[in-house]
């Protein structure tokens, strides 16, 4: 038994040297560059998350760039559903071809939830993630501070770790935070290829994050 710790450890190893070598801070980022239009992941919050992240998204070009769209909402998270139907219809105008579907996924922790029980729910989340991104396949991914965006990023990890797809992952920090980063924001900070915050007091403290002004 004692040469299978050893192939573990092993094999452990390897995926951190994999990890490491994917690192957005380890990519030469003038190869691979694909070209537009983008099959746009966008991943909404509940409430202000999910109106931060539409104003966020509402100047981008819908019909040259940023298209299919593929938003991912929490499955009890009516309004957001609700709010995002809104929102393409309004941004469509008389176009008659929709550019955008929907994907609902499990939240990651109820509010309230216990933190016994918060691993098989966060593991149920990641298993719904896995048919976004093999299924969906995007190429680029924006969400702005909810929990249910870590799912979404770490399944997007595994087609850049074994070498098939790189699905480019943009953070927004919340117009909240203008002293110190979210939780999410924390925890995704050296993952992401772009983080940007909304407060200049933040690149202080996260020197790799990019400030382009109030963005909402």
């Amino acid at each position: 038994m004692f040469w299978i710790f050893w192939i573990l450890i092993i094999i452990i190893l390897i995926f951190l040297i994999r990890l490491y070598q994917v690192l957005p801070r380890c990519r030469n980022k003038s190869s691979n560059q694909s070209k537009p239009p983008f099959k746009t992941c966008i991943v909404l919050g509940s409430g202000g998350h999910t109106m931060e992240m539409l104003q966020l998204v509402e100047g981008l070009d819908f019909q040259k760039i940023y298209r299919p769209r593929i938003y991912v909402i929490a499955n009890n998270d009516h309004l957001s559903l609700k709010k995002v139907e809104e929102f393409e219809n309004r941004k469509s105008g008389d176009n008659i071809i929709k550019h955008h579907k929907v994907r609902l996924i499990p939240r990651s922790r109820q509010v309230g939830q216990s933190w016994l029980t918060t691993p098989f729910s966060v593991f149920k989340a990641l298993i719904s993630c896995l048919n976004l991104i093999f299924g969906d396949s995007p190429d680029l991914i924006i969400c702005n501070g909810p929990g249910s965006c870590i799912p979404v990023c770490v399944i997007s990890y595994i087609p850049r770790i074994i070498g098939i797809k790189w699905i480019k992952l943009i953070y927004i920090e919340s117009f909240a935070r203008v002293k110190t980063l979210s939780l999410t924001g924390k925890l995704l900070y050296r993952f992401v290829d772009k983080f940007l915050v909304q407060w200049s007091y933040l690149l202080e403290k996260y020197p790799n994050a990019e400030y382009k002004g109030i963005l909402v």
